[in-house]
């Protein structure tokens, strides 16, 4: 492998980032316009549904991105970054990750356990199972719905800070990260 190769993610990981970076902004924009908007009741079905599939292709996404990266070293960060920074930066990658896995697992667990029953039937293709023992259970599907959304809104926090970081460093340092 040359230095510069080193220096930056290769093909693959820089994919399952900017197809799971988009595709997670998609779903908190579609869960805030199914919470938030007054929209009808048939299109939020339909946004639900759409939601849940987008949400099991995220979770397998998520699994197939940890292998990636278990497997393969990430370049190091550059020599200029001052500790705090760096700390900060891996603190940051941490907490996505974690809202990565921890947000679609508590959205599974809202719908295994909801009052509801409705399958998830991922786009059309085939059903998804619900997590067994937990059908029916108020008192699971309460904290499933809180924690899915306080998640939510942590994830958002932590994209918004982790997009903050590379502007800061475009614009204030004058370090352009994005070739990485």
């Amino acid at each position: 492998m040359t230095a510069a190769a080193q220096q930056r993610y290769n093909a693959v990981a820089v994919i399952l980032h900017w197809v799971m970076a988009a595709a997670f902004l998609l779903m908190l924009a579609g869960g805030l316009s199914m919470t938030y908007l007054d929209l009808d009741k048939s299109l939020v079905f339909q946004m639900y549904q759409w939601h849940k599939s987008l949400g099991v292709l995220l979770l397998a996404a998520f699994f197939l991105r940890l292998l990636w990266r278990l497997l393969h070293k990430p370049p190091a960060l550059p020599g200029f970054m001052p500790r705090w920074e760096a700390l900060a930066a891996k603190a940051g990658h941490i907490a996505l990750y974690a809202c990565m896995i921890a947000v679609p697992l508590s959205g599974w667990a809202m719908v295994s356990s909801s009052a509801y029953g409705v399958p998830t039937i991922v786009f059309g293709w085939f059903e998804w199972p619900h997590i067994p023992g937990i059908a029916y259970n108020e008192t699971v599907n309460a904290a499933a719905k809180t924690a899915h959304w306080l998640l939510a809104w942590f994830f958002g926090l932590c994209i918004a800070g982790h997009i903050a970081a590379v502007v800061k460093h475009a614009v204030v340092d004058k370090h352009n990260l994005l070739p990485r």
